[in-house]
């Protein structure tokens, strides 16, 4: 598989902690890595830059979807063939990646999704019931189960992509993207990946909000159910 058209898209919020080396480990398995810093206040880009990551910088912050419009934008217009994205934070594994490249080559008009499901019981409690609701209506939603509708953790092909117009900013993009790929024929397929939630003895920082993220969430899914979302 020629590789050098595959792009790594990570979104970083005031994530200087973890970024660099999630970017180092990321290096080993794909050349293009692209940052989005939406709007750090910390050192995240000088981190990435000093990683040898290519960086778009957004002048405040924005929100997580909106930095993922913005990196696939840049990969889209620059001849890409695929997409993988994941976090800044550490709660994705690169040492996945493969999982993802062997499952694009069986399937190249999928989009790939992240499963942490065969190590559910790393999820804090709070996190295991609110991902386990949102897997339920989400797949409802879907007409057809997916085990982790909440993973960042993902692989695009970029002609699907393309095909699919997005415009929410937050953390629903990533089930807007879903909810407008099967609308459009597009099939989903998930991939099993560690579930992290410690990292250097340290529970990864998150910038999900319980509150307003579940609601902005759970609007996107009713303008699904309502037939809103083409």
């Amino acid at each position: 598989m020629e590789r050098k058209h595959f792009w790594a898209i990570i979104p970083a919020y005031n994530a200087e902690s973890s970024v660099g080396e999630v970017i180092e480990r990321t290096k080993k398995y794909l050349s293009r890595v692209i940052v989005v810093n939406d709007g750090s206040t910390d050192g995240t880009e000088k981190v990435a830059r000093s990683r040898a990551a290519e960086v778009v910088s957004l002048p405040s912050n924005r929100g997580k979807g909106f930095a993922l419009r913005q990196g696939f934008g840049l990969a889209l217009s620059n001849g890409c063939k695929a997409i993988l994205t994941l976090d800044a934070d550490g709660q994705h594994d690169p040492a996945d990646i493969p999982k993802f490249l062997a499952a694009h080559e069986q399937d190249t008009q999928a989009i790939l999704i992240g499963s942490r499901m065969a190590q559910a019981d790393r999820f804090p409690a709070q996190r295991y019931y609110s991902n386990r609701t949102a897997a339920f209506f989400i797949s409802k939603a879907l007409g057809q189960y997916l085990e982790d509708t909440q993973c960042g953790f993902r692989l695009y092909p970029a002609g699907t992509l393309r095909s699919i117009p997005l415009t929410t900013s937050h953390f629903q993009t990533e089930t807007e993207v879903l909810l407008r790929a099967v609308r459009r024929g597009i099939r989903l397929s998930s991939v099993p990946v560690k579930n992290i939630y410690h990292l250097n003895g340290h529970a990864p920082r998150s910038n999900f909000r319980p509150v307003v993220d579940t609601f902005y969430i759970c609007m996107v899914v009713l303008q699904s159910y309502l037939k809103l979302l083409k």
